[in-house]
């Protein structure tokens, strides 16, 4: 069990890693969901620190981005950078926003560029955020971006996770009123 327990953290696929101890772990009493996470993360340090878990992906730089936003074929209205949050905590997802029906909005949808995270939510109980290194980096590239292609940037909440506040589009007048 310990094996592909293992396999799925050098993957880095925590929650994985977190679903296969609580399933089969056979352990008696079974983990909770936050024990097991903690066992896994617990876990996951030790395999980084002896070398064994796979590199995280390079960052995507500004010229990668730019060359996929002006190969998006429906026209590109604003870049958008968005607070989203999971099990692991907050990250920052930026999107090119282009003039196209959508189900999130009538006139308007989300072209994915890139996401960026810099930690989990342990960060905060170390005192080590705010500042938001994600969000830092977000504005960076999602400005560059938007210069380029010649349309606003938008961060709604650059400062701290929220991910509850409106989007780019809501601030559109409805173009038949």
């Amino acid at each position: 069990m310990r094996d592909r327990i293992d396999e799925q953290l050098r993957q880095r696929r925590l929650i994985h890693a977190v679903m296969l101890l609580r399933s089969d772990g056979g352990l008696d009493p079974r983990p909770g969901l936050y024990e097991a996470q903690g066992m896994m993360t617990e876990r996951l340090a030790r395999l980084r620190a002896e070398g064994l878990v796979e590199p995280e992906e390079p960052p995507v730089e500004v010229p990668q981005l730019v060359q996929a936003a002006t190969a998006i074929t429906d026209p590109v209205v604003a870049v958008e950078a968005l607070w989203d949050g999971d099990t692991q905590g907050w990250f920052v997802r930026l999107y090119a926003i282009v003039r196209r029906p959508s189900h999130h909005h009538p006139r308007f949808d989300e072209q994915p560029l890139a996401g960026f995270r810099h930690g989990s939510d342990l960060r905060l109980f170390r005192g080590e955020v705010p500042p938001w290194p994600e969000a830092a980096e977000a504005i960076e590239k999602g400005q560059a971006i938007a210069d380029s292609v010649g349309v606003p940037f938008y961060f709604a909440s650059p400062d701290a996770p929220y991910d509850g506040l409106p989007r780019w589009w809501d601030s559109q007048a409805d173009p038949q009123i």
